[in-house]
């Protein structure tokens, strides 16, 4: 068994290989909340900024982690049916998917925390060089290795929770439905995934109600209104995306825009990527732009109020801390969503200039599909960023949508864009100069 772990690693490297760059990234997050624990021994005030930063990235950690997870066994399906053909047991099937997510998770926050603990000391100063932390020359940066393998178990947990699904999926699938379809059949949400959803969406709802009436300083737990509300859409976001995904897009002429058409149904055909996809710029949008109007809303309420003495903006320490982990989170599992897929892509290429597509309208299509990537993710998190901006304005009696800035988020949008933009040209123009029947009998 494992034999059959490492050498599927090995032969399907490059889709692992998002997945592994994903729990580095997770592995560098985590082993900086971690260091800051262990830094509170001379800097007290850095436990409760590592629960800030645990707090705020744990909520992308989990929707990126999840997701890519899920997609890695879903691109795999083929070989998976492959293997019951080979008679490997369904119960061997999913054992080996599981080690693989374990193997891999492990391996990448190792690689991850190992980074962060080399750039520890000369990053410590550099995040905490707002003048609300100074002096900081006393503080000695601890980068708490002891503490890197509760990180390392922490990421694999969580791909093996995001990727059990699949896993049973593979298991049971039959392998002659596996060959035939790409992809398992689309379902509605699970009993599970609403649950999780309502839990969320209830400890949104009481964070909610507790701004009413509250004091000043009571409002800063405003900030986590748009955490739990994004949280709460992660659940729901196959559903909740594909069904805005088809309404923006369908006013959209696609009998005149051939390069529009393909990007649309490729887009919505393959659920599992442009989830995991999408998930990652809605997370990362909703929260930068989520914390930056509620900053500015409070900071039009203090003003309002003639009050001195109270500031609502963040500064770069706060900004970094808050979302620094988010951001670098959700820009790595975009890219990398659309990276682990390259195989398929690079068939899909094939076929269609086996059926005459020209390469202009591939290329054309495969930047469409990037923006529509990019634009429902951000109607998405817009819909976020309103919802919590009207309930905190509502709270404290100002207008609905005071205070809205929507610019900060765009960037991470952008950012999203043009990842997802280069992961989907680069495995296009390498299919297009690859002859198609070299493609298609290779089986790629």
């Amino acid at each position: 068994m494992i034999r059959l772990v490492l050498c599927d690693l090995r032969d399907h490297a490059a889709t692992w290989a998002g997945a592994f760059c994903v729990a580095v990234a997770c592995g560098f997050v985590g082993g900086f909340a971690a260091s800051l624990i262990a830094t509170a021994r001379t800097y007290p005030n850095t436990e409760s900024l590592a629960a800030s930063v645990i707090m705020f990235s744990a909520v992308a950690a989990v929707a990126v982690l999840a997701s890519v997870a899920g997609l890695t066994v879903s691109a795999q399906r083929r070989s998976y049916a492959l293997w019951q053909l080979a008679n490997v047991s369904p119960r061997r099937v999913a054992a080996v998917v599981l080690a693989q997510l374990a193997v891999v998770a492990v391996l990448g926050a190792a690689v991850g925390t190992s980074i962060e603990a080399a750039s520890f000391a000369p990053l410590f100063p550099i995040v905490f060089s707002s003048p609300d932390y100074q002096p900081i020359d006393q503080v000695v940066p601890d980068a708490g290795l002891l503490l890197m393998p509760a990180v390392w178990a922490a990421v694999a947990c969580v791909f093996l929770v995001g990727g059990a699904r699949g896993a049973r999926s593979a298991a049971k699938m039959p392998p002659v439905a596996a060959l035939r379809e790409p992809e398992a059949a689309r379902k509605g949400v699970t009993a599970m995934r609403a649950l999780v959803s309502a839990v969320l969406g209830l400890g949104a709802w009481q964070i909610a109600s507790s701004l009413f009436g509250a004091e000043l300083r009571a409002l800063s737990n405003s900030l986590f209104l748009p955490l739990l509300m994004v949280a709460t859409l992660v659940p729901v976001a196959p559903a909740a995306l594909s069904t805005l995904m088809a309404a923006w897009t369908a006013p959209v002429p696609q009998r005149r825009l051939h390069a529009w058409y393909l990007a649309r149904r490729t887009a919505r055909y393959g659920l599992a990527a442009s989830t995991s996809t999408e998930t990652p710029i809605m997370v990362g949008f909703a929260l930068v732009a989520g914390i930056f109007s509620l900053g500015g809303l409070l900071e039009g309420y203090i003003r309002q109020q003639g009050l001195t003495g109270y500031s609502a903006t963040l500064d770069w320490t706060s900004s970094v801390l808050l979302l620094g982990g988010p951001v670098l989170l959700c820009a790595v599992g975009a890219a990398a969503s659309v990276v682990m897929t390259s195989k398929t892509r690079t068939r899909d290429v094939a076929l269609l200039v086996v059926a005459g597509a020209r390469p202009g309208t591939l290329l054309a299509a495969a930047a469409c599909e990037a923006l529509v990537h990019a634009v429902t993710a951000t109607l998405a998190g817009m819909a976020v960023v309103i919802a919590s901006n009207a309930v905190v304005a509502s709270a404290v009696g100002m207008p609905p949508f005071s205070g809205l800035a929507f610019g900060e988020g765009l960037v991470v949008s952008l950012a999203g864009f043009v990842l997802v933009l280069a992961a989907t040209l680069v495995p296009t123009c390498a299919a297009l100069r690859r002859e198609p029947a070299l493609v298609l009998a290779a089986g790629e």
